[in-house]
């Protein structure tokens, strides 16, 4: 630290010279002669090095000395939206005194203009960049449009963005993590507008700059920067009907100007929705068969409620000070009919009927403060950042089973859980050489959750659990401090990435009824590599890093939770990390067709385990460390452009899998494959009308244990823009077959089970959006707590 300091300290000291010239001047805005501050002024030689930079201040004023030995070059004065001013000056001739008028870029339109000179896909370091504007995928679409369209990218059934099959991606927004999760983030991102984002980024293997846990890799949005001022911003309302009818209502504001940014995001949701589900268990046993035929429908009726609310100060030219504050509330109030059938040699033995009410309300507030600094030659950067998060969730209610013999049972109770998150980390950089940049960052985080609940029964001779364990208080304890160095080049047309993270984790879990405490510790090393190589139209890319999956919070427990007559949930206080060795290898042709080839090794894999109790005659589920195995996939995306205003993708994911378990009565060892289709494409028509059409297909697959059936659907939207583009008008349907479903069949020793999941997945939608002003987003840094929250 005291070297970053020494180094920091020798930055910001001035270069002093003895005999120095002074040119002093005023940069202005031509529409209404307002002072532009913090405008960059900076005078190069003839091989465009620069001799002195300076910026404006506040009142648009700027004071620039030259160096006694100064002959002649260039003053030439930036700032974002306005086109570049350049004056030759000399030594003899110095000008005194400059009143500069800015002129604004003619290219700041309304809607997007799409340079085909762009490159539509560049790979950089450990990243995929798609340009926004040159692949068009913006125009006339929101920001979750915007982003689905990205190549591997798309929404699932509750349009959440999915990347490969895996819907645990993080999301950055300007290079900084967003706590926001489910449908406050999906709504913060359709709030945007397609062509308000500069680019999406890609980082399928994060490098060692980024946290080491999961293999779902990170999606980066990065809006545009504007110099617009005022006040802008939009609301929407929308009405969906499935099985059930539901509505939406969002809004944000937006106000910037050359010191201040605000923004405020919000969304109301109220509806009811379903879900289906059917598990049949065929079990041999002494040479009988016996099925345990299982039917529920989940009915739940959920409103909730989000703000965002984020304040940025630029303090001056190098130093940027901002805090955001996000609230969610949700209440949900959740109804289950079911019913299971035993059956003996297809003889029916015992049924047993279910009902169950709980109310689910939940809260989250969390916070951060984040600090900025970045030098005249954007040569350092240093990013502080400490950030808070308080959650609470509660679930009170009851269930009931009735049997075939005329006897009950009920189980009523409360369950309360509590988070407190919070963590601080610093982020360097440092250009070495022109080349050369040297990254370097620290991290301490502090989790704490309370998890209490609290049953009695009215049949203890049915329920299979014993009276003490009917009470449960857990608390569990961890810190996790971690810390990376990282360097990177460019040396002609390769480039080359590599970094080592470290991390210490320590943890305490306690249960206290039983006064069992379970607390270990482990230290880690996380190295990563990119390689990538240019040449004219193709461009190469492979990529290294070792990642960690951790156990989440409340599987370290060991609890009892009833699930119904069959079924019994617990813990896993031995759960241990699992550990990934992940590459992938990367081409892109003409900036358009993109091929990968990905996979990673693990070891100490969870799997959720099944295992039936032939004397109980009840499954006992709960969370192991007890797979190892592979999975090797390739991927491929290419637009095509028929015509100007018809546009298409086709992407394709096909993975093979391999997985051992030795867990006793759920051991197997076996491979596994499939593939997944996307099809998408857009018309553009006269009059402001933009049609959508997007269909996939998830071919059957074989897993280590079994396989999931085909599932296919195809969603339409139709979109017409009025009052010159501030409303827009949608309706369209997701979903349309309804044959998006979940349906998976594992055979284990000797038991075989068929589990489907059905949603309520078609839905037809209507939604009116309507933008106002004139400014453009500029997007304060998010909360950053992504990592641990998504254990909770």
């Amino acid at each position: 630290m005291t070297k970053l300091l020494l180094i920091l300290a020798t930055l910001l000291l001035p270069l002093i010279n003895v005999a120095q010239t002074t040119i002093k001047g005023t940069v202005k805005d031509p529409d209404n002669a307002t002072a532009i501050p913090f405008a960059s002024v900076a005078i190069t030689d003839e091989n465009q090095n620069k001799i002195v930079t300076a910026a404006t201040d506040q009142t648009g004023h700027f004071s620039i000395q030259l160096p006694a030995s100064f002959t002649s070059g260039n003053l030439s004065v930036t700032y974002m939206g306005y086109t570049q001013y350049n004056k030759e000056i000399t030594a003899p001739n110095l000008p005194e005194i400059l009143n500069i008028t800015l002129i604004k870029e003619q290219n700041q339109l309304n809607e997007v203009v799409v340079d085909a000179r762009k490159n539509v896909i560049t790979i950089k370091g450990d990243k995929t960049i798609i340009d926004v504007d040159a692949s068009g995928i913006g125009n006339g679409n929101n920001g979750l449009e915007t982003v689905a369209r990205v190549p591997g990218m798309r929404l699932d059934k509750d349009q959440n963005l999915v990347y490969r099959g895996n819907k645990d991606i993080q999301v950055m927004i300007n290079g900084r993590k967003s706590l926001l999760s489910g449908d406050a983030l999906r709504e913060y991102i359709r709030s945007l507008k397609g062509s308000d984002i500069k680019s999406v980024e890609i980082i399928a293997q994060p490098s060692s700059r980024y946290e080491a846990a999961g293999t779902a890799g990170i999606v980066n949005i990065v809006l545009k920067k504007s110099s617009a001022t005022g006040l802008s911003g939009n609301i929407s309302t929308a009405a969906y009907k499935g099985d059930y009818f539901k509505s939406r209502q969002g809004g944000r504001l937006f106000y910037n100007d050359s010191l201040w940014t605000i923004t405020t995001n919000g969304s109301y949701y109220n509806g009811k929705s379903v879900n289906y589900r059917h598990i049949k268990q065929n079990i041999s046993i002494d040479g009988n068969e016996k099925i345990i035929d299982q039917y529920n429908t989940w009915l739940p009726v959920t409103t909730s409620s989000s703000l965002n609310f984020a304040v940025e100060r630029k303090i001056n030219k190098n130093q940027i000070l901002s805090t955001e504050w996000q609230y969610y509330n949700e209440k949900s109030d959740e109804t289950t009919q079911g019913y299971t059938n035993e059956y003996l040699d297809n003889n029916l033995k015992n049924t047993v009927n279910l009902n169950q009410f709980f109310k689910v309300p939940e809260k989250r507030v969390s916070g951060n403060v984040f600090y900025n600094y970045t030098s005249d030659s954007l040569t350092t950067k240093l990013d502080v950042q400490a950030n808070f998060l308080q959650f609470s969730k509660k679930k009170n209610g009851a269930q009931t089973n009735d049997y075939a013999n005329g006897s009950f049972m009920e189980l009523a109770g409360e369950n309360k859980t509590s988070y407190r998150i919070a963590n601080l980390q610093a982020d360097f950089r440092q250009k070495l050489e022109k080349n050369i940049n040297f990254e370097a960052g620290a991290k301490y985080s502090y989790v704490k959750m309370d998890y209490y609940n609290r049953y009695k029964t009215n049949n203890t001779e049915l329920l299979f659990i014993p009276d003490s364990l009917l009470v449960n208080d857990f608390k569990y304890d961890e810190k996790l401090a971690s810390g990376y160095v990282q360097a990177s080049g460019e040396f002609g047309r390769w480039n080359i990435q590599a970094g080592m993270r470290m991390e210490y984790y320590n943890f305490a879990a306690t249960s206290q009824i039983n006064f069992k405490v379970n607390k270990g510790e482990y230290a880690n090393l996380f190295p990563s590599l990119s390689l990538g190589y240019k040449n004219e139209n193709n461009q190469y890319q492979f990529s290294y890093s070792k990642r960690i999956g951790r156990p989440n919070y409340l599987s370290l427990n060991p609890y009892y939770e009833y699930i119904d007559a069959y079924t019994l949930n617990i813990g896993n206080p031995a759960l241990q990390p699992q550990y990934y060795d992940s590459f992938e290898l990367s081409y892109v042709y003409k900036s358009k067709l993109n091929l990968n080839l990905y996979g990673y090794l693990y070891k100490d894999g969870f799997i959720q385990v099944i295992d039936y109790q032939r004397d109980q005659n009840y499954n006992i589920t709960y969370d192991a460390n007890a797979a190892k195995g592979n999975r090797f996939g390739f991927s491929a995306s290419m637009p095509y452009e028929p015509f100007k205003w018809w546009t298409m993708q086709l992407s394709l994911d096909t993975y093979l899998t391999g997985e051992k378990s030795v867990i006793k009565n759920f051991s197997y060892n076996g491979t596994g494959f499939g593939y997944d289709l996307n099809f998408y494409q857009s018309v553009d028509l006269k009059n402001n009308w933009k049609f959508t059409m997007n269909c996939f297909y998830n071919g059957r697959s074989t897993t280590p244990s079994g396989f999931t059936q085909a599932t296919y659907d195809m969603s339409f939207t139709a979109k017409k823009s009025l009052l010159n583009k501030k409303l827009v008008a949608e309706a369209g349907c997701t979903n349309l077959l309804k044959k998006s479903l979940y349906n998976e069949t594992t055979k284990i020793n000797n038991v075989s089970t068929d589990w489907t999941n059905r949603w309520e997945t078609r839905n037809y939608y209507v939604q009116l959006t309507y933008y106002f002003g004139s400014g453009k987003n500029k997007e304060v840094k998010a909360t950053s707590l992504k990592d641990e929250t998504k254990r909770m």
